[in-house]
Order: C-alpha cells, then sequence, then structure tokens
C-alpha cells in the first residue's frame, strides 16, 4: 500500500521545503468508463443477447445452460432496478491494481456513474484519488485509501467503505458498486480479438509508465487503429501526450471512444455467437470484477445496454483547472486537492446534475481574465544566472504583476514550485499559472479547513512568517524557480 497520508493540522507547521518528493506514477487502472465495459458492457451485453435467444437455439455447451437457467428466472420476475422508481440509479465504479501491483487495494480511479432508464442518458464523474476526505475511524486521508481500509477490516468490504464515504461526500444515495482489477481490462479486450478505435489526434507520451517503474515513449497516428488489450490500456491511460492530448479532459474522451469500442465489439456476431468467446469472457468476469449487482439486475441493466451511446454519455471531470471546484495543495510533502469553497457544495451540484454534457470549457480548459492586481514574487532556485528575470518577462507579459525577483536559499530545485499565501482565494489566477509554468502547488496559508463540513474549526495551519518567505512587500503567489523552468525561457 501506499504510504499513508496523515493529515495533522494540530503538530505540522508548513514550511517552504525546496521540493516535494515525486509521485510514483503506478501502473493501474486510471481512467473513466473503463468499468462500465469490464464490468456492464461486456458481462451484460452479450447475457442480455443470449437470454433473448430460444432456449432450443442456443448452441449445446455446457456453459449456456446457465444463460438458459437465467432467461427462465429473468422473465419470471417482473422487478425494479434500486433506483428505477426514481428514474435514477447511481453507482460507484472503482478500480484497483490487484496482485502484483504496488498498492494493489487503492483505488487507482473512481467514477461516481449515473443512469436514466427514461431518456437512457448516462453520466459519469471522475474522483481524483488525491482528493482529501475524511474515512470513519481514520481521519483525514485521500479518497483512494477508503477501499484499503476496507479490506484490511474484511475482505470483501473495500466497496462497502468507498461507497460510503463518496455517498457522504456527494451527498448522493449509491445503490450499486462494482470493483475491477486492471488486469481484467487486457483480458478482456484480448478475448474478443481487439477493438478498432479511431484516434482524433496524432500524439505522443514520452513519460508512459513501464511495469518496472520506469519510462516509456508511446505514440499513436491519427485514423483507424485496430489495439489489443495493453495497446488500448495505454491509448487511455496516457497522460502527458502533446498536440491537445495532456488534459483530463482529452484523456477522458478517449477513455470513452474505449468503452464504446468494447460495447460495439461485444455485440458483434464475431463475438456474440462465439460460446469460445463468450466463456472466456464469464471467466474475466469472474474472476476480475466484484459487484453488489445480481444477475438478474445485470440483465435488466443490459437491456438499456445497446442504446447506450456518445450522444446522451455525459463526462465530468475534477482536477485542478480553473474552473474545477477543487484545487491543488500540497501537505506533509504529498500533493492533495481540497475544495475551494470550504465545503462540498459545488462538487455536490455537479453530481446532482450529472447529466448535464460538459464541454471543454467547463471541464478544464477555459482561462478567465489574469486579475492584474495579483502580486508575484520569483525566486531562482538554480544556479541558472538570470532565470528569474526572464521569468518575470514572461509572466508580466500574460498579466501579472511580477513585485520582487531574487534567489532562493536553496539552489537546488528541481522542480518549480508555487506557494499560495491567498488560502485558494485566487483560484483561477493560481490555475494560470501552475499551467504556464508547468510547476507543483503548496499552500502556506489557512484556507479550506474553517469548514466544518470538511474538517473543524479547531484544526488550523500556521502560516509560516514573512522573515522566512524573504518578501518584503505583500504578494499572493510566491514562485521558486527549478531546474525545469530553464525549459521555458528556452523555448
Amino acid at each position: 500500500m501506499d504510504k499513508e497520508l496523515s493529515v495533522d493540522f494540530l503538530k505540522k507547521k508548513y514550511k517552504l521545503a525546496p521540493e516535494r518528493k515525486p509521485r510514483k506514477n503506478k501502473k493501474g487502472l486510471k481512467f473513466l468508463g473503463v468499468f462500465f465495459a469490464v464490468a456492464i458492457l461486456s458481462g451484460l451485453f452479450f447475457s442480455y443477447q443470449v437470454a433473448k435467444t430460444p432456449v432450443n437455439d442456443t448452441p449445446s455447451t455446457e456453459s449456456f445452460s446457465i444463460f438458459s437457467s437465467v432467461k427462465r428466472f429473468m422473465t419470471s420476475r417482473d422487478k425494479e432496478l434500486v433506483g428505477e422508481q426514481d428514474d435514477r440509479i447511481n453507482f460507484l465504479l472503482l478500480g484497483v491494481g490487484g496482485a502484483g501491483h504496488d498498492g494493489p487495494e487503492l483505488s487507482d480511479t473512481m467514477i461516481f456513474a449515473s443512469f436514466r432508464p427514461s431518456t437512457k442518458e448516462m453520466g459519469l464523474m471522475s474522483i481524483p484519488r488525491d482528493l482529501i476526505v475524511e474515512i470513519p475511524d481514520y481521519g483525514y486521508r485521500k479518497i483512494n485509501h477508503a477501499n484499503a481500509y476496507g479490506e484490511m477490516e474484511e475482505a470483501g468490504t473495500g466497496p462497502v467503505k468507498s461507497k460510503q464515504v463518496v455517498s457522504e461526500m456527494l451527498s448522493q444515495d449509491i445503490h450499486y458498486t462494482v470493483k475491477v482489477n486492471f488486469n481484467g481490462f487486457e483480458e478482456l479486450i484480448n478475448a474478443v480479438g481487439g477493438v478498432d478505435v479511431y484516434v482524433d489526434n496524432s500524439f505522443t507520451d514520452n513519460t508512459y509508465p513501464t511495469n518496472d517503474e520506469l519510462v516509456q515513449t508511446i505514440s499513436f497516428e491519427k485514423g483507424w487503429t485496430s489495439m489489443d488489450g495493453e495497446t488500448a490500456l495505454m491509448f487511455a491511460r496516457s497522460r502527458h501526450g502533446n498536440n491537445g492530448e495532456g488534459s483530463d479532459f482529452a484523456r477522458a474522451i478517449r477513455q470513452q471512444k474505449i468503452l464504446l469500442a468494447v460495447k460495439d465489439k461485444v455485440l458483434s456476431p464475431s463475438v456474440i455467437l462465439n460460446p469460445g468467446k463468450l466463456n472466456k469472457m464469464i471467466e474475466i468476469f469472474q474472476k476480475n470484477v466484484q459487484t453488489d449487482l445480481t444477475v438478474w439486475e445485470m440483465l435488466k441493466l443490459a437491456k438499456f445496454a445497446p442504446d447506450i451511446n456518445s450522444e446522451n454519455m455525459a463526462h465530468h471531470v475534477l482536477d485542478d483547472s480553473a474552473t474545477s471546484p477543487l484545487y491543488p495543495s500540497n501537505i506533509n510533502g504529498s500533493y492533495v486537492l481540497l475544495p475551494k469553497k470550504d465545503d462540498w457544495s459545488e462538487v455536490r451540484s455537479i453530481a446532482e446534475n450529472v447529466f448535464a454534457n460538459s464541454d471543454q470549457n467547463s471541464i478544464g480548459g477555459e482561462k478567465k481574465a489574469i486579475n492584474s492586481e495579483v502580486a508575484i514574487e520569483i525566486q531562482n532556485g538554480t544556479h541558472m544566472s538570470g532565470l528569474a528575470f526572464e521569468t518575470s518577462q514572461l509572466l508580466s507579459g500574460t498579466g501579472f504583476n511580477v513585485q520582487k525577483i531574487g534567489n532562493a536559499d536553496s539552489r537546488s530545485y528541481n522542480k518549480t514550485i508555487i506557494y499560495d499565501l491567498t488560502g485558494g482565494t485566487k483560484a483561477n489566477e493560481l490555475a494560470i499559472l501552475k499551467n504556464f509554468l508547468e510547476a507543483d502547488v503548496a499552500l502556506s496559508t489557512e484556507g479550506w479547513v474553517y469548514s466544518e463540513e470538511v474538517v473543524p474549526r479547531e484544526l488550523t495551519v500556521t502560516t509560516p512568517g514573512e522573515d522566512y518567505i524573504q518578501s518584503e512587500e505583500p504578494i499572493d503567489f510566491l514562485v521558486i524557480l527549478g531546474e525545469d523552468a530553464q525549459s521555458l525561457v528556452l523555448r
């Protein structure tokens, strides 16, 4: 399991450390929509198709006697799914690395998904793993630990713990949970003979993680591409592609393409009429999927599945962009995400209106005008002469008010870091500055901790002294340039 994050606001004083430790880029199931492809759009689609087939026409293999029984079971009952009466069925979809991976029960992906039976609409909202929430009995932790803590208490109860945490945060009833491990995705794609996906933009990612915690370069060319399981996983998981493919929004679109490609392939005659492939998918489902959906509930959901397409599917990606309800910070050396308004009201609003589609601007790309009163101090944390001055010229040209430049006490920074001294009150400007400098962000003042809905008021954060910050003028953001900033001024 990953090193636990202990948020001790009483004893830990924030200091301007030279840099935070980079997070491991683990290989896990880190993309939206894969769960439905594995857990619903595979196990359900072919089950429904077989259930529709007359028993006498079903291939005479042992496995298909299961489907004959399921068909009789389903047609003998006219039940409603939980939430169907209210025309909204909510799911929590979890993805974990599984055995053989670091932190096998940490949720690499968490998705809140809603389905509206009357219109066949579906909404997906990704929940970032670095979001700080209260986990019952464990205090304030990253939300991806909820499943792991549940599994430690009792095997198989991780989804229950995660469901409890997410339901409270979103103020939504969660009717069903689906948990998938990483190995199942590749196996599913390979079992159906691969998928055909249209790549909208050619792109290259030079930092895609390998199994041995190194990196490799992957690339995709525009146009139709046949992908096996490993290739499809790379396409869906890539986080640092060029040509506009490095954003959370772009990644969500690629994930949606994989989802629909899997659905189309599973429904194709080459799969649905192939007993061998159906048997293989049953095996994959049994080994890699844990759900509280019963067989008849899966089959009833399967009736809706063919009508789910990109036109009635909405994606919402919570990130650290200017328009997101979250903002990034650094607690005890760990990257975390916190709510901007000191409560979950904006996040809950997105969950409540999850069927409303989001375009690229609303998800993460829109940049509002910079407030010219935003004051910045720049310190050179490297031995490159003139780096602070050159960077100040670039920032001034974008509308920021650079009040002071100088050298940091330490000259050994590798990564540029921004210290937010506003308490999160200038989130738009912070997001623009962060994206422009490709920097990390650390919170250095009291902020979201004042909300009783998130953290009790008696917990506080100590603000570093002005002498430590070395700023003679009131500033909003302190930027300490690392080695990576050299590429910015040399462009």
